[in-house]
C-alpha cells in the first residue's frame, strides 16, 4: 500500500484479463500525487477462487473507508472479493464485467460480440490472447511506444470457474460504471447493459484501457467516490 496515512480512505485496483498490476501504474502516481493510499492487486492467475482471495486480502488491509476499483475482466472477481465487506464504500466498474445472479457473462457477450473472441487460444485450462490483435483491441488509444512496451507483459489466465459464489457486492455497495464507447474489446453495447445495474454512469470515448489515457481523469473519479 502506498500514499497518505490513510484518512481519507483508500483505494484498491484489480486488472482485468491477462494483465497486471503494472498496468495502472499511471493511476497509481496520480493518487499517490493527491496523497491518496492506493493498491493495484496482482491477481495469481492459478483460479478463479485464487484471484477473488487475494483482491479481498488486498480490500480488507486497505482499511475500514476503501474504493475498489476493477477493469474489464476483474469486474467478476471485485462483485465477489467485496461480497459483504462493510469497508467498502464505492465500486467502480471500468469497461468491466458487471454481471447479475441471474445472468450469463456468456449471453450478455453474445448481444454485440468483438474480434476478442477470436484473439483467444486455450491451453489445457489457461487462456492467452494473441499479442498482435491485442494491439488493436486493447490499446487503440496509446502510442505505438507504449504498446509495444505491454503488450510482451500480457501472460496467461486459468480459466476455471470458482466453487462458491457470494452474492454480488455491487447489490450492497453504491456503485459506479464507466462506459468507454470506443471500446473494441467489450462492445460498448455490453456494457451498457451491464451499467443499468449501477447507481452511476458516465461514459468516455476511449478504447478500453483508460488507464492507460486518462490516468488522472481516472484518478480523480475515484478520489470523488472517498
Amino acid at each position: 500500500m502506498t500514499g497518505s496515512t490513510g484518512s481519507k480512505g483508500s483505494i484498491v485496483l484489480i486488472h482485468g484479463a491477462w494483465h497486471g498490476a503494472w498496468c495502472w501504474d499511471r493511476v497509481v502516481s496520480e493518487l499517490e500525487e493527491l496523497d491518496v493510499d492506493v493498491e493495484a492487486v496482482e491477481l495469481p492467475y492459478t483460479g478463479f477462487d485464487d484471484n477473488v482471495a487475494e483482491a479481498r486480502r488486498a480490500i480488507i488491509d486497505a482499511g475500514d473507508r476503501v474504493v475498489v476499483c476493477a477493469h474489464s475482466g476483474g469486474g467478476v472477481t471485485m462483485s465477489q472479493a467485496a461480497s459483504g465487506l462493510g469497508s467498502v464504500v464505492h465500486l467502480v466498474y471500468i469497461a468491466a464485467f458487471l454481471v447479475g445472479p441471474d445472468e450469463a457473462l456468456d449471453e450478455l457477450i453474445a448481444l454485440a460480440p468483438t474480434g476478442l473472441l477470436g484473439a483467444v487460444t486455450m491451453d489445457g485450462d489457461y487462456s492467452t490472447v494473441d499479442p498482435e490483435r491485442a494491439r488493436d483491441l486493447f490499446y487503440g488509444d496509446s502510442s505505438a511506444e507504449d504498446i509495444d512496451r505491454m503488450v510482451p507483459l500480457l501472460r496467461p489466465m486459468h480459466m476455471g470457474v470458482g466453487e462458491d459464489v457470494l452474492r454480488p457486492a455491487w447489490m450492497d455497495v453504491p456503485t459506479s460504471y464507466v462506459v468507454c464507447s470506443n471500446d473494441r474489446a467489450l462492445s460498448p453495447v455490453v456494457q451498457r447493459r451491464m451499467a443499468q445495474h449501477a447507481a452511476n454512469v458516465v461514459e468516455w470515448p476511449t478504447d478500453h484501457s483508460p488507464f492507460l489515457t486518462r490516468p488522472r481523469e481516472l484518478a480523480l473519479l475515484l478520489c470523488s467516490y472517498l
